[in-house]
């Protein structure tokens, strides 16, 4: 549950009362629910192609880069689906990219017990990931910390100073404007979503978005 499901939610329940009542309501309230109805679908229009321009940002072959591979919700030391499609596109892109090194980024939540960082880089050890490509921000708790703080490692430990985001696809856009308020030329490698959780995701993320645009 989280912002998105609730959006849903208040949208739905929207829909029904206007089923409901709508042949009782006056004339000009119809006019402005559906003014209201419309500019809410333009912006989320506006804001899906955001998001789905944010998965085509992908650098050139041979761009040096570090990955920054962003953490999502654990489930006690297991990945969540969310973090497991992350890993698996890290993997994809570092065994593409063998010269390539990477961040593995998120902290540690009150009911994990580990955190998204140590999760993630457990997991590419596991698949054959060489360890010593891979380096551990285990401190952020947001997606701006996330790549405040994994700037920090890539600049003490001398690494490529251009960033490759990985993260899921609905995510990219927002990552990659955070990245450059940071000051960083970055790019994206998106990670699937699964279908039946996009709706909420999209939402959750449209206003993610948004909060960024207005507070930074």
């Amino acid at each position: 549950f989280n912002i998105g499901s609730a959006l849903g939610i208040v949208a739905g329940g929207a829909l029904v009362l206007y089923g409901i009542f709508r042949k009782k309501l006056p004339k000009k309230v119809h006019t402005i629910l559906h003014i209201l109805a419309g500019l809410a679908l333009a912006l989320l229009l506006c804001l899906g192609g955001l998001q789905y321009a944010g998965t085509r940002k992908q650098p050139a072959e041979g761009q040096a880069v570090t990955a920054i591979i962003l953490g999502c919700r654990v489930n006690g030391s297991e990945p969540s689906l969310m973090l497991w499609n992350r890993i698996g596109a890290a993997k994809e892109y570092l065994e593409a990219h063998p010269e390539v090194k990477a961040v593995c980024s998120g902290g540690q939540g009150g009911d994990e017990r580990i955190s998204e960082a140590r999760c993630i880089y457990n997991k590419l050890v596991q698949a054959g990931i060489d360890p010593n490509r891979l380096y551990l921000e285990e401190e952020s708790s947001s997606t701006k910390e996330n790549i405040a703080f994994s700037e920090k490692i890539i600049r003490e430990n001398g690494l490529d100073a251009d960033v490759i985001l990985v993260t899921n696809d609905y995510h990219c856009f927002r990552a990659q404007q955070l990245a450059k308020k940071a000051g960083l030329t970055a790019w994206t490698w998106p990670a699937g979503t699964a279908l039946y959780l996009l709706p909420t995701y999209f939402l959750r993320e449209c206003c993610g978005i948004l909060y960024m645009w207005i507070f930074g």
